[in-house]
């Protein structure tokens, strides 16, 4: 029997126990691949660490030393850091809490042979039995990496060399702890470079969604409350600079010099910056509907 590809998983956990060992058994038990699950676990103080250690009893579950890291951002900065992808075809990302279809692996490494990095969209699934289709495969526009990811971290799988990259960044840049959120920075210098990244409009996890969710489906008035609020305050614009300046140290050429005039733009709040932004409106999201709310947002001042 031929050698089957190696995908190497990054998961991270914290407070999991609930719902760790049906995540880790769809991850086992993915078809037509091997595959290393690399765990760091952030202080779990809940019954995650046994399960782990009576999980890591199978040769293909490897766990990083437990730390303190505080968020699930710098605890999959520590992964990408230190998990080791030796021999790996292709290397993935994953929640604590999810369920993934058998076949998702093997699909997306198909789609690795004409792209750099994919990415899907996800099935959110809801405590009260709904499930709705998260659909984050609009067109890609030139410079949305700026202002959103590609999707769910939990769907991102990056070739060797897409990693490779992004490992550098994470372990040299000085503002890598200071980005957001780990999918958005991953999605951001993938793009940044000028690698390409598919994203399939295929759901391939059940999302779970629930109370301890670190990142949910951000869907409904409460979350619309939230995004708006952090708007006001001008920090998602901020979070978005700081995207922005790594990634022009990644880009080269006229694309780094758009991206560090555009990291100046937001760090602005003043009329002119958010009038030079309103022009470049159609390359900053993928979704028609968000570039209309952000030109809005853009006019009335409130962004």
């Amino acid at each position: 029997m031929p050698d089957r590809p190696l995908v190497v998983v990054l998961l991270a956990t914290h407070d999991g126990a609930a719902f760790l060992r049906e995540q880790i058994d769809s991850i086992l038990g993915q078809q037509g691949v091997d595959v290393r699950i690399v765990v760091s676990d952030d202080g779990s103080t809940d019954a995650t660490p046994a399960l782990l250690d009576e999980l890591a009893a199978d040769p293909r579950i490897v766990q990083l030393p437990a730390g303190a890291y505080g968020s699930a951002h710098a605890n999959f900065l520590r992964l990408i850091r230190d998990a080791p992808v030796d021999g790996a075809a292709a290397i993935a990302f994953s929640d604590q809490d999810d369920v993934w279809n058998p076949g998702r692996l093997a699909a997306q490494l198909e789609q690795l042979r004409t792209a750099d990095a994919v990415s899907a969209n996800v099935i959110a699934v809801y405590d009260d039995d709904r499930r709705v289709l998260l659909d984050k495969a609009q067109p890609q526009r030139s410079l949305d990496f700026v202002l959103e990811s590609a999707g769910p971290g939990c769907t991102f799988v990056l070739s060797p060399a897409a990693f490779d990259l992004v490992r550098h960044v994470v372990r040299t840049d000085p503002e890598a702890d200071a980005a957001p959120i780990h999918d958005w920075l991953v999605y951001a210098i993938v793009r940044a470079a000028g690698m390409t990244w598919h994203i399939d409009p295929a759901p391939v996890i059940d999302y779970r969604q629930h109370a301890a969710n670190d990142t949910g489906a951000n869907l409904g008035w409460s979350q619309a409350r939230t995004r708006l609020r952090r708007m006001r305050s001008g920090g998602f614009r901020r979070e978005a600079a700081v995207v922005a300046r790594i990634a022009s140290r990644v880009a080269e050429g006229e694309q780094r010099a758009r991206l560090a005039a555009l990291a100046a733009l937001l760090e602005r709040g003043d009329a002119r910056a958010r009038l030079a932004l309103l022009r470049g409106i159609g390359s900053l999201r993928r979704r028609r509907s968000e570039r209309i709310a952000l030109a809005g947002m853009l006019l009335l001042g409130v962004w």
